[in-house]
């Protein structure tokens, strides 16, 4: 198993074969783990699309949908991108479209990869096992915000990395690996003098970054299947 991780969107393009990898798409604040709570509640798949336009048509066919722009919930859309609107009650044995400003867009990229996974700390462990029994070679694609590096996804880059140090890791990785090693004690904290950190904690959402902060609390794991996020 060889890794490669990709900071940005604007770098995925330097990506060789990927028809032969498995990328874990990462996009912590907040769309993967928005999704692994979805799939953890019940729901039978998300649905992800790049574009408003057309998680609006999946609104008019009666989809329930979800959607943000720049942190906002996306007018006439049931859900933002809070994992606490998609309660167990709603989203039990429904697919559930969802766009984002960076999430969507990179799962999307990753379509034509071996595997897409969609990877937050709510479920490290289990997206650590899924890929390890894959046992083929691993990009760790950190979503960012609008093509720029961002301090929560390589975080968890990190985190997946720590547990496969005997393997091929390229420097980017590396890096991740040391800047989780440094932070792993209070992510939480760790993030708060970040961009988005504060740019979502203006927006009155800090008990949303504190639950993806949380480690290991699902035991599954999304994986992407002809267009739809299904549990493995």
């Amino acid at each position: 198993m060889k890794f490669e991780t990709v900071l940005s969107p604007s770098l995925f393009s330097q990506i060789e074969n990927l028809e032969d990898k498995v990328v874990v798409v990462i996009d912590i604040l907040r769309a993967t783990s928005t999704i692994t709570t979805i799939l953890a509640n019940g729901a039978s798949a998300v649905i992800p699309v790049r574009e408003e336009s057309i998680a609006k048509e999946y609104k008019a066919k009666g989809y329930l949908v979800g959607g943000e722009r720049e942190g906002e919930t996306i007018v006439g859309f049931d859900f933002g991108n809070s994992p606490f609107q998609y309660k167990k009650e709603i989203v039990k044995g429904q697919e559930i479209v969802l766009t984002t400003t960076n999430g969507t867009k990179c799962i999307e990229m990753s379509a034509h990869a071996y595997q897409v996974v969609i990877g937050s700390f709510l479920n490290l462990d289990k997206v650590v096992e899924h890929i390890n029994f894959l046992n083929k070679d691993i990009v760790l694609f950190c979503a960012g915000w609008k093509d720029k590096v961002n301090l929560e996804d390589s975080l968890f880059a990190g985190a997946v990395a720590c547990s496969f140090m005997d393997k091929e890791l390229d420097d980017s990785t590396l890096l991740c690996i040391d800047a989780y090693n440094a932070s792993k004690g209070n992510l939480f904290k760790a993030l708060q003098n970040s961009n988005h950190f504060q740019r979502l904690a203006s927006k009155g959402v800090t008990k949303d970054i504190a639950y993806c902060c949380e480690t290991n609390m699902i035991d599954t794991v999304g994986v992407l299947k002809e267009g739809k996020i299904m549990t493995a």
